[in-house]
């Protein structure tokens, strides 16, 4: 069983995770992809994705970028995440969080990510980027 296998039905059923509708499109190779919808848990009272919301996606869509890298004894932890919002997304948008792993060394992982509306032309629109620095731990976690 690969380290995406053991760890990727947990993260995804977790009832935070369900709640923002997250969905995992792609993990392999260091790149990943995630989507979730801007719903009424996920709008801040303006209808539009909460900031806080868009920081804990893109720690998510990081970890499934560098989790297939590891072995089965280690896991990523996170120590520091930076997002930027450049644009709204509103209620009924989805949002596309594409990671890639910048450097994977035997105790630290760098990541970043954009994440994207595609809009109904099948145009992309950027609305936030974010970097996530991950601690590898070995022999603890699951």
């Amino acid at each position: 069983m690969s380290r995406l296998e053991q760890v990727r039905d947990g993260v995804l059923n977790h009832v935070f995770h369900r709640a923002c509708e997250l969905s995992l499109k792609h993990s392999a190779d260091g790149r990943a992809e995630v989507s979730f919808a801007v719903n009424d848990f996920t709008a801040n009272p303006q209808g539009a994705l909460h900031g806080g919301i868009l920081y804990a996606m893109m720690d998510v869509a990081c970890f499934f970028a560098v989790v297939p890298q590891l072995a089965a004894d280690q896991h990523p932890v996170s120590v520091e995440v930076h997002t930027s919002v450049l644009r709204a997304a509103l209620k009924g948008d989805t949002v596309i969080i594409r990671s890639w792993v910048d450097r994977l060394g035997r105790t630290i992982a760098a990541m970043r990510c954009d994440a994207l509306v595609i809009e109904q032309d099948g145009s992309e629109r950027l609305i936030g980027t974010g970097s996530v620095t991950k601690s590898i731990l070995t022999g603890r976690g699951r």
